[in-house]
C-alpha cells in the first residue's frame, strides 16, 4: 500500500494505469529527469517474487524498440517494485473491439511489426526467447509503433527443447503448450496465426484468400506443417502488402511434382512453372530432387549463370539440387521436382503435390496405378502432358478429379501465354492448405 504520493524518494505519483491479482501500476514522474515511467508495484503476500525476478531479469536484457525497458527494480518487506518505460497506447484487443472496420493491410502490418520482435527473441544470443503468451491484449499499439508486453512466461529454448512453463492463453496458445513436447519457435508463430484469426472472424469480408492462407498454415497443428521461421512467415505478410493479397508465390511454398511414367515430363513441367513463377516476379527455386542432375544439365547446355549460392540462373529459370542445403534459406516458393521417385515424394508435406501423366494407350496403366497411390492426397493436381482431350476427359471420368491438359510447348523456358494461363487458373483455383 503507498501511503505517499512520492515513491522510491524519486518518483511522484500521477494517476493509477490499473491493477491486478495483488498488483497497482502507477503512473509516475521521476522528480529530476522529469519523465514519465510505469511503475509496478507487487504485493509479495499474493505474488511469486522468483517468477517475477526473473521476469524482470529477462526482459532487463533486451533492448528493442518492440520491448518495453525496464529502467530499475527494487524490494522493500512488503512489496516489489519494477520501473518500466511508461507506454502510451492501446491494446490491439482494445482497437479491434473499439473499431468497427479494421483493414487487412493495417492488420498485416501490425503483423509484420510483431514478426520484428519475434525475430529479435528467437535469434537472441546465447540462447533464443520464446514469447509464449503472444495475444491481443499484449500487443500495444503507440502510434506507429507496436511495442509487446508482459513477458511472464517467456523463456529460453535450449538444444533439447526449452525450459519453457506450460501456461500460455486459451485460445492463442498452440496446442503443445499444454502436452509434454519440447517447444520451439513454432508456437510463437502458432500464437501469431491466432492474433490474425482473432482479426479475421471480425472482419471475414475484407480478408484475401491468401491472408486466410496464411492463418491457417501459422495454425496448422503439427507445428512441423507450420511456417519454418518468423522470417519465413514475415515474407509471406510482405507478399500479401506487396500484391494486395492477390500474389500466388506466398499461397505455395512447397510445390512437388512427380511423373507417373518415364517421359510423362515432371522436369519439364516443374522447370516451366518455376519460369513462369519468376516471371511474375514471385520468387521461386527449381530443386532436382529426381537425381537426373537436372540443375547441372541446365548450366552445361545454355548460357545459365552459376551464382555465388551455386544455384543456376537462365533466362527466368532459377534451380539447384535438393541435396544443396542452403536452399533452406530461399523463402519464396520451392518447385521440388521428382522425377519418377513417386515413392519419396509420397513422403513429403507440401502445399501441393502435381501428378504428371501420360495417357497415351501404352502408359494410362502407369497412369492409373500412379494415381491410385496418391489419391489420398487432399492437395493434388493432375496435369496430362501427354494424350489428347478425349483421354484427358476418360481419365477426369476414372478418377473424379480435374484433369488438366498441358499445351504443347517444347522449350520449358519460353513464355507460352497457353501454359500460362493454365498455370494461373490451377494455382488460383482453390485454396489448398
Amino acid at each position: 500500500m503507498i501511503k505517499s504520493k512520492l515513491l522510491l524518494g524519486k518518483y511522484e505519483i500521477r494517476q493509477v494505469l490499473g491493477r491486478g491479482n495483488g498488483s497497482v501500476v502507477y503512473l509516475a514522474r521521476h522528480t529530476k529527469l522529469k519523465t514519465d515511467r510505469a511503475i509496478k508495484c507487487i504485493s509479495k503476500t499474493r505474488s511469486m517474487p522468483t517468477s517475477i525476478f526473473s521476469e524482470a531479469n529477462l526482459t532487463d536484457s533486451l533492448r528493442h524498440p518492440g520491448i518495453p525497458i525496464i529502467y530499475d527494480m527494487e524490494e522493500d518487506d512488503q512489496t516489489i517494485y519494477i520501473v518500466e518505460e511508461y507506454i502510451q497506447g492501446e491494446s490491439l484487443e482494445q482497437i479491434l473491439l473499439k473499431q468497427e472496420s479494421i483493414s487487412q493491410q493495417y492488420m498485416v502490418q501490425i503483423a509484420l511489426q510483431v514478426c520484428d520482435v519475434l525475430v529479435f527473441l528467437h535469434n537472441h544470443e546465447p540462447e533464443p526467447i520464446l514469447y509464449q503468451d503472444l495475444k491481443p491484449a499484449h500487443i500495444i499499439v503507440c502510434g506507429s509503433q507496436v511495442k509487446l508486453i508482459d513477458f511472464g512466461i517467456a523463456s529460453y529454448i535450449s538444444n533439447q527443447g526449452t525450459n519453457f512453463q506450460k501456461f500460455g492463453t486459451k485460445g492463442f496458445a498452440a496446442p503443445e503448450q499444454y502436452t509434454n513436447e519440447a517447444l520451439q519457435v513454432q508456437a510463437d508463430i502458432y500464437a501469431l496465426g491466432a492474433v490474425l484469426a482473432y482479426f479475421q472472424k471480425r472482419n471475414i469480408h475484407s480478408c484475401s484468400r491468401s491472408f486466410m492462407h496464411v492463418v491457417a498454415k501459422c495454425m496448422r497443428h503439427n507445428p512441423s506443417r507450420r511456417y519454418r521461421s518468423v522470417e519465413e512467415l514475415q515474407y509471406a505478410l510482405q507478399q500479401i502488402l506487396d500484391h494486395g493479397g492477390n500474389s500466388l508465390e506466398h499461397l505455395f511454398h512447397r510445390i512437388y511434382v512427380v511423373a507417373a511414367s518415364p517421359g510423362a515430363g515432371a522436369t519439364h513441367i516443374a522447370i516451366a512453372l518455376n519460369s513462369y513463377l519468376n516471371r511474375q516476379r514471385n520468387n521461386s527455386l527449381y530443386l532436382d530432387a529426381s537425381g537426373e542432375g537436372v540443375s547441372d544439365g541446365v548450366a552445361k547446355h545454355h548460357a545459365a549463370k552459376i551464382l555465388q549460392d551455386g544455384s543456376v540462373s537462365y533466362q527466368y529459370f532459377l534451380g539447384k539440387s535438393m541435396e544443396e542445403t542452403a536452399a533452406e534459406k530461399h523463402l519464396g516458393t520451392w518447385i521440388c521436382d521428382y522425377g519418377t521417385r513417386l515413392e519419396e515424394a509420397l513422403l513429403e508435406e507440401g502445399d501441393l503435390m502435381m501428378l504428371v501423366v501420360d495417357l497415351s494407350v501404352w502408359r494410362q496403366e502407369a497412369a492409373v496405378k500412379a494415381y491410385q497411390q496418391l489419391k489420398q492426397i487432399s492437395n493434388l493436381v493432375i496435369l496430362c502432358n501427354h494424350g489428347d482431350r478425349q483421354q484427358v476427359k476418360w481419365f477426369a471420368a476414372l478418377t473424379g478429379r480435374k484433369v488438366y491438359f498441358v499445351p504443347y510447348e517444347p522449350d520449358p523456358f519460353r513464355e507460352n501465354k497457353k501454359t500460362e494461363t493454365l498455370f494461373t487458373q490451377m494455382l488460383k483455383r482453390k485454396e489448398r492448405i
